[in-house]
């Protein structure tokens, strides 16, 4: 029997990397279940190479591990690239060197034997890097109160772009800064960012402003996720914290789409490279492809575990929305791993005893009442007699 081709590849909370066949509405774990923990969970994702062979996996405990699509299994060899504090938050390859980023804003491009040859600080509470397409040198950098930047490798000892904040709202306040995701646009030098203030912004380094020369307001939550749509120019779609994903039309700065179907907030979304197509995933442990034009969802698989990031392949694309709204539940053991969190919760609740009140009691405590009140009236009558009254004398 032949093996699945995958068309879309998950990382999960657990630290399981989930294959999907779309055509087939199946899925897989390509690691081993033993091995599933919450240390080793998957932060982020890339292709290792352009052919989209090999799969790169940047997890928690700052190890990376390469799975091979060909082969379909996870290679021996595993990186550990330590530095600065706190989770990944982007992995990128350049020119077959890792290239990472880590919350407390440390920027680093290693070579073969894992030694840190170019380190750059790029600010801290570091929420995302981006790579540009064209250019593999160049990359934009922002985060919490840490303006959208951008470096290049080969110069990086200071940003050759660094964004200005837009002016002051109408209160005369600071308006401030939460750049959660960053993308370059195609055939320009601009740039898109996401924010956690539900902006999406674009950037120009080639104008004479470093503000952005567009500002557009999304729903009134954090966007948590964003891609560029790759099968026509100025249109970007996002998703927030609250479950909704909207397509923007950077052009006339409008939300032309909106998309329904989620039940908790969006952690990634990547659009497929040649089709009209976007796979979603987040909090509700569903994986979602909706087609972009019509808003149909056209494919939904639950994966047990709570999802953090994905990669699109633009391998076997078609056939890819023929079974629609198709749920598949595989049996496997991950009960116990995924919903760890879940039951904690619920153990550490504390009992609340209830009594039921029956009708008989009810009654009981009517007629005492009515008892403590003609008492209490009684009480007042005679009181009342006893005050002396007292005759006027005849003269």
């Amino acid at each position: 029997m032949a093996a699945p081709m995958y068309n879309v590849f998950v990382g999960a909370e657990t630290g399981l990397l989930k294959g999907i066949t779309l055509k087939k509405s199946q899925w897989n774990n390509l690691n081993s279940l033993a091995s599933a923990d919450k240390e080793k969970e998957i932060c982020a994702i890339c292709w290792d190479n352009t052919d989209e062979s090999k799969v790169c996996l940047g997890l928690k405990n700052r190890q990376v591990l390469v799975y091979d699509v060909e082969n379909q299994s996870l290679e021996d060899e595993i990186h550990t690239l330590d530095g600065g504090s706190g989770k990944f938050r982007a992995i990128a390859k350049v020119e077959g060197n890792y290239l990472t980023a880590v919350e407390s804003g440390l920027v680093k491009l290693w070579d073969d034997d894992d030694k840190k040859t170019i380190e750059i600080e790029a600010g801290k509470d570091l929420f995302c890097m981006e790579q540009k397409p064209q250019t593999p040198n160049i990359i934009a950098t922002g985060g919490k109160e840490n303006e959208l930047k951008l470096w290049d490798l080969q110069k990086h000892s200071e940003p050759i772009f660094k964004a200005k904040n837009v002016k002051n709202d109408w209160l005369n306040l600071r308006v401030p800064v939460w750049v959660m995701g960053v993308q370059f646009l195609p055939g320009s030098d601009k740039i898109v960012t996401s924010t956690g203030h539900h902006q999406v912004r674009v950037y120009d380094p080639q104008s004479s402003q470093r503000r952005p020369v567009l500002d557009i307001e999304v729903d009134e939550y954090p966007l948590t996720a964003m891609s560029l749509r790759h099968d026509r120019d100025n249109q970007v779609l996002v998703g927030n914290t609250q479950g909704k994903m909207a397509l923007v039309d950077l052009r006339n700065g409008k939300v032309v789409q909106v998309y329904k179907g989620f039940a908790g907030g969006i952690r990634d979304i990547k659009c497929h490279p040649t089709k009209p197509l976007v796979a979603s995933c987040g909090l509700d442990r569903h994986l979602r492809i909706h087609d972009i034009d019509s808003r149909e969802m056209v494919n939904k698989l639950y994966l047990k575990s709570r999802l953090n990031c994905l990669l699109f392949s633009s391998r076997d694309g078609e056939n890819v929305m023929e079974n629609k709204n198709q749920v598949h539940d595989e049996v496997d053991v991950e009960s116990g791993i995924e919903s760890e969190e879940d039951e904690d919760v619920w153990e550490n609740l504390e009992l609340v005893k209830t009594r039921t009140v029956k009708k008989n009691e009810k009654e009981i405590v009517v007629k005492e009442d009515k008892v403590d009140r003609k008492k209490k009236k009684r009480k007042k009558l005679d009181k009342q007699k006893e005050v002396p009254t007292t005759k006027k004398k005849r003269k």
